[in-house]
């Protein structure tokens, strides 16, 4: 252990300029940290900022992108952290035990924090009580852990694993043999043969085995691997919760001083992924200067490469798991849900085990309780669709199957790249779904057409070309003026309606997406609109026009405000309204204090802007001095609709395919 300062960063002599530049900024943040700030541990300690100890489970590496950046950036100490102590790497399985033993030894100390896997957490803490520690917060939703393979896996094939996995890969791998092998040479192995299979982590081991494997002139594409969470058997799955999750001594949940000492270095811990989230080249660096500070650095294995396209690569895929963990307003977010669900297949054996148990239930890292927040919502739907079609494949010996048609350059997905860097990922982005498929069991089809060229006679002929071949088709709205809309919707079968255009017209057996979204997010926030009055603003007939269908059939009495009705009409309508619904995706059409006070207000229309670098919603300014719940942007309905999109298909790919007949009948649909 030793203690991070701003004398210790100033005096080493491996400090680089670029780091020499940065002890002075930080240098210059001592004297501006708040008093509030500075109060933190006074009470505990007689010191001028909290004391916070960091026991991290593996060497300074990508996988730690968003500390790197929090520590070099000075984020930490911006927090009030002035005392930062980091731990030496300790063997895996130990790190609850030198959380407990740093803490019992330094009883002044504010917060005592590690990170671990679940798989290896919820164990460990079961079989000793004693070790006295939470879990708070997770950089990763999921656990990236794999089986990579040269082929398929045959009974009785050799799966080399690391030490303290062994028997989890072999209850998941009954008819392989799980043995422990070496870390570093874990790919070398695979493929000299050693081994039939290895465990590897898609965010290292896999990139680094696909360039092994070019260096010897081998197809990087000739090796698969099966993620743990994704081997179904029967007709359940692995759950193992979540990845570098964040856990502390329970002495930090027990008074304010120490909860605000944890919460400091969560936020700056997260403050840190968002930057390296924004700026993957930077955290690179970083990562690099922190290696540096902390003589931290990476082991020797085979499954690293010194280049920057390699560690681009990595950190892109490690940031994707960081993404998920977003919840309402923040990232490293725990789902009650998602933890009960990994205990109960984790001690499965045991009897009475609370599903909760080692998680923190004190909310020290939680969004606030206004927020109508859908990503988690949205991920377990995706998850949910995603074992349906699993199921669907060993049913029917096929994948469930989407078409998407677009013709031209659609406006909103002008961004459509950054909005993925910033907010979501391939495997769950509306603008990635043939990455979506893949990811989640679904053969996806995008067929792109050029404006110029197309008309309403060929768009046609691709219909009618697919249509047959195929269980879902989206047709993407809206088409060119030039093409006869409600025509070409006609030609798309109701039974194949994933994205519900026929919907309000002749009650498609599944809703639009986006409404669908919304909602379900409705629902699960328990919005009541029975009797109440709401308000829809704007009425495409993709958002819109069916969001008041739906919520008109739930008792609710609908007023539909658009760009045809005077400022003064609309603004009245909105200050009278008790739930109001945006749609119309033009940032600033509603201003918040026109709400009425406890109004409840659900974010749909949003609109990317390239100045502000950021996604904005329809409602302009401080929205939660009126509103006394609404759903946030981003967080709130966006991650919601592939999921609605996938579920369509995966229940439409079921009924198409039970159904005694092979025939669909052409039904209108009716545009407005």
């Amino acid at each position: 252990m030793w203690r991070l300062s701003s004398v210790v960063k100033r005096e080493r002599n491996t400090v680089t300029a670029t780091a020499k530049k940065l002890v002075n900024h930080q240098f210059r943040l001592n004297k501006h940290v708040s008093l509030h700030q500075r109060s933190l541990s006074s009470a505990a300690t007689g010191s001028s900022s909290p004391d916070v100890a960091v026991q991290l489970d593996y060497y300074m590496s990508l996988q730690f992108a968003g500390v790197a950046c929090a520590l070099v950036n000075d984020t930490y100490q911006s927090k009030g952290i002035n005392s930062l102590h980091f731990l030496p790497t300790c063997p895996v399985g130990e790190e609850a035990a030198r959380v407990r033993s740093f803490q019992n030894a330094n009883p002044s100390t504010l917060a005592t924090l590690g990170s671990v896997e679940q798989n290896i957490f919820t164990p460990t803490l079961y079989n000793d009580p004693s070790l006295n520690v939470t879990a708070v917060a997770s950089m990763f939703r999921r656990s990236p852990l794999c089986v990579a393979s040269l082929g398929p896996l045959k009974d009785g094939d050799v799966i080399g694993a690391h030490e303290d996995t062994v028997e989890l890969l072999q209850r998941i791998f009954p008819k392989q043999k799980v043995v422990a092998s070496p870390r570093g040479t874990k790919n070398t192995d695979l493929l000299d043969g050693t081994y039939q299979g290895i465990q590897a982590y898609t965010t290292t081991e896999i990139p680094a085995l696909h360039h092994l494997m070019e260096s010897r002139g081998m197809d990087p594409n000739a090796v698969t691997f099966q993620v743990l969470e994704d081997v179904v058997s029967g007709s359940s799955a692995p759950q193992l919760g979540y990845s570098q999750m964040l856990f502390a001594a329970n002495e930090a949940l027990e008074s304010t001083d120490r909860r605000e000492a944890a919460n400091a270095f969560l936020a700056a811990t997260f403050d840190g992924w968002q930057h390296a989230i924004r700026n993957p080249d930077e955290a690179i660096e970083a990562v690099v200067e922190a290696q540096k500070m902390l003589k931290l650095d990476d082991e020797s294995n085979d499954h690293w490469y010194d280049s920057l396209s390699f560690k681009r690569e990595m950190l892109a895929l490690t940031t994707n798991h960081v993404k998920e963990t977003f919840v309402g307003d923040r990232l490293g977010v725990l789902s009650p849900n998602r933890w009960s669900k990994a205990t109960e297949w984790l001690l499965q054996d045991k009897k009475d085990v609370d599903p909760l148990f080692g998680l923190d239930q004190t909310s020290l890292w939680a969004p606030p309780a206004n927020l109508l927040n859908g990503n988690e919502l949205a991920r377990e739907a995706l998850e949910d669709a995603k074992f349906s079609a699993m199921k669907f494949e060993t049913t029917y010996g096929r994948k469930p199957s989407l078409a998407v048609i677009t013709v031209g350059e659609l406006a909103r997905y002008e961004h459509s790249q950054r909005r993925v860097q910033l907010y979501s990922n391939p495997s769950n982005s509306w603008f990635t779904k043939t990455d979506v498929g893949k990811s989640n069991g679904f053969d996806v089809t995008e067929i792109n057409l050029d404006e110029t060229t197309t008309t309403t006679d060929s768009l046609l002929s691709e219909i009618y070309k697919i249509r047959d071949n195929v269980d879902g088709i989206q047709v993407m709205w809206p088409l060119p003026e030039s093409i006869d809309s409600a025509k070409v919707y006609n030609a798309v079968p109701l039974d194949k309606d994933v994205d519900g255009i026929h919907y309000t017209g002749w009650g498609s057996k599944y809703p639009p997406v986006t409404p669908a979204g919304a909602w379900e997010l409705m629902k699960a926030h328990n919005v009541d609109v029975q009797g109440k009055h709401v308000v829809v603003v704007g009425r495409s007939p993709i958002v819109g026009h069916p969001m008041a269908h739906m919520l008109r059939e739930a008792g609710a009495m609908i007023s539909v405000a658009h760009t045809g009705v005077d400022k003064d009409t609309f603004q009245g309508l909105v200050g009278q309204a008790d739930v109001v619904v945006t749609c119309a995706g033009s940032p600033g059409c509603v201003q918040a204090d026109w709400l009425k006070d406890g109004a409840e207000v659900v974010n749909i229309g949003t609109t990317f802007c390239e100045k502000a670098d950021a996604l904005l919603s329809d409602v302009e300014g401080d929205i939660e001095s009126k509103a006394v719940r609404y759903s946030p942007v981003p967080g709130g309905v966006g991650p919601l609709s592939i999921p609605m999109l996938f579920r369509n298909v995966v229940n439409a790919a079921w009924e198409q395919q039970s159904s005694s007949t092979d025939k669909w009948e052409q039904s209108p649909a009716t545009l407005r």
